[in-house]
């Protein structure tokens, strides 16, 4: 579904991401988690070009781009790229003024063409999906933090992308509120949605993840099973890392049968 060859990022001299190398199967879930400032939430933002590479190539399926120093896609190649892609962000960048069924229909009927009904039946359904069908008429301002996140993933899922990306989708929201969100996007996963998620909710990586990728400066320091990962980690800096932020998913890892 997903492979990613040789990827780079440079600012100027500063290299934010370093030689990526990922793969990602058709219907599985990768977390990529690490330390702030290494790179995650980067390397999302080069998978759907809201960031231009610097160097290596990037496939979803059939197609592939690839990017070196003096060579970039042209604009019609990366808008149809991005296209098979859909992004929850941390914030969820509602417009203000349309109501949770307008928010979720608007790409339906600007990039697709829909008409009206059929893209307003299709979000509505989409909203029933997460759980907000009663919702479709409010506007954000009269919705929690958690129901406007999820309104945020029915918004994504209305295109239809082959991978669904989620850059730390429960870090701006209450602690009481992250359960929801959390909840939507296990019923994702267990529907066989292809997704990738930068997230800090370890227990909620070991519990759902098939692949978990740890990234340190720029870097992916190790990829493997949640059991790889969380019950057997091999290097000391993510041990040291789990230990300090999530010793709860590496307690999940052992009572499931793994030995640290």
């Amino acid at each position: 579904m997903l492979s990613i060859e040789r990827l780079s990022k440079r600012y100027g001299d500063m290299e934010v991401l370093k030689e990526i190398h990922l793969t990602v199967g058709q219907g599985t879930t990768t977390i990529v988690i690490g330390p702030s400032g290494s790179g995650k939430s980067t390397l999302l933002s080069c998978i759907n070009l809201l960031e231009l590479p610097t160097e290596g190539a990037i496939r979803i399926g059939d197609r592939r781009l690839d990017f070196s120093e003096g060579s970039k896609p042209g604009q019609r190649a990366i808008l149809s790229f991005r296209q098979q892609t859909g992004t929850v962000f941390q914030g969820n960048y509602l417009f203000p003024h349309m109501t949770a069924l307008e928010n979720v229909a608007l790409g339906l009927i600007a990039v697709k063409r829909w008409n009206k009904a059929d893209a307003r039946a299709k979000a509505a359904a989409l909203l029933d999906k997460v759980g907000l069908g009663a919702c479709r008429d409010r506007y954000p301002h009269q919705l929690s933090g958690g129901q406007q996140q999820r309104v945020g993933i029915a918004r994504a899922m209305s295109m239809e992308p082959k991978i669904l990306l989620f850059d730390e989708p429960t870090s701006a929201l209450d602690p009481e509120l992250v359960g929801e969100v959390l909840e939507v996007m296990k019923q994702l996963t267990r529907e066989g949605i292809t997704l990738v998620v930068v997230t800090h909710e370890m227990e909620f990586a070991s519990r759902v993840a098939d692949q978990v990728v740890f990234m340190e400066q720029g870097a992916i320091l190790d990829s493997g099973s949640p059991a790889d990962i969380f019950g057997r980690p091999r290097h000391d800096r993510i041990r040291h890392f789990l230990n300090r932020l999530s010793p709860g998913a590496m307690h999940h890892a052992a009572a499931s049968g793994v030995t640290l």
